[in-house]
């Protein structure tokens, strides 16, 4: 019985192994131990990993793309070019190629999930993450309001940066998860946006009740109104702004079987928290005036 390699490579895995007899490259050189051309041909072949390898590995044919796959930088739809040829709209060159048909891939394993389950799965999911969202956002809120005795340009970047970039983030934070890692949970837009806008009303109820009724135990009728509507209008807004880029993130991963490159819904999350910090600054700099 032979020796078992004690070579870390990574082509000594059992997946990276050419066909047949595995051989020990203990003692052998560094040319020696470098991977055949099976080796290379097993790197550079399409649906190897669960996100596909990128399209920078040698000796790929230049594959012809045969269903809906868009440019990542613009959107364009890139079907009927090849793999890897600069987007004609905006000159990107997507890395990444769809896995063929019946291969171990991200593709194959998301289609299964998606002709597969129950469509109230997607309701009582979104259901779940609205009242769950709601009150994981309301820890930001309460760790704002337990720094509000901290006086001077502390106090404002606080409420005007990272409070409304932590209460934006947390709205979203389980739908941007469940997107991330079970997207098939999710079968129709609406359904994220319950998870998000539902999650927001939901923490704009809570907040309103313990501002009205703690920090300020015996508000005026006008401040009662402008929190019911203008502030609750406020966080539902911005979190169905939010929304939106996830639901593109999400509507481009289940159509075309790619994993969700969640990166591509921040733009909208930025203008949420860009919103939010500058009503935070307007309504700081009319309480002072009114002081």
């Amino acid at each position: 019985m032979s020796e078992p390699s004690r070579d870390p490579s990574v082509f000594q895995e059992p997946h990276m192994r050419p066909a047949g007899k595995p051989t020990s490259l203990a003692g052998k050189s560094p040319d020696e131990r470098r991977p055949d051309e099976s080796q290379i041909d097993l790197l550079s072949a399409s649906g190897q990993g669960v996100h596909e390898e990128p399209d920078i590995f040698p000796n790929r044919s230049p594959d012809v793309l045969r269903q809906d796959w868009s440019c990542s930088q613009c959107g364009y739809n890139l079907r009927g070019l090849e793999a890897g040829h600069p987007c004609p709209e905006c000159g990107h060159r997507e890395l990444y190629r769809p896995a063929p048909p019946g291969s171990a891939s991200y593709a194959g394993w998301l289609a299964g999930k998606l002709a597969g389950g129950s469509p109230r799965v997607g309701w009582l999911t979104a259901l779940t993450l609205a009242l769950a969202g709601g009150p994981l956002a309301i820890l930001a809120a309460l760790f704002k309001s337990g720094q509000s005795g901290v006086a001077g340009l502390s106090t404002l970047i606080l409420a005007v940066v990272f409070g409304p970039a932590a209460e934006e983030a947390l709205k979203i934070a389980l739908a941007w998860c469940v997107v991330e890692v079970k997207p098939y949970l999710f079968r129709r837009a609406g359904q994220i946006r319950l998870a998000t806008v539902g999650a927001a009303f939901l923490f704009a109820v809570i907040e309103n009740f313990i501002y009205l009724n703690i920090y300020v135990p015996n508000p005026s009728l006008s401040l009662v109104v402008w929190r019911w509507t203008v502030c609750v209008a406020l966080h539902t807004g911005c979190t169905l702004l939010a929304a939106n880029g996830l639901i593109r993130v999400w509507r481009r991963t289940v159509t075309e079987l790619r994993p969700p490159e969640l990166s591509s819904g921040l733009p909208e999350l930025a203008w949420a928290i860009i919103i939010h910090g500058f009503y935070n600054l307007v309504a700081i700099f009319f309480e002072f005036a009114a002081r």
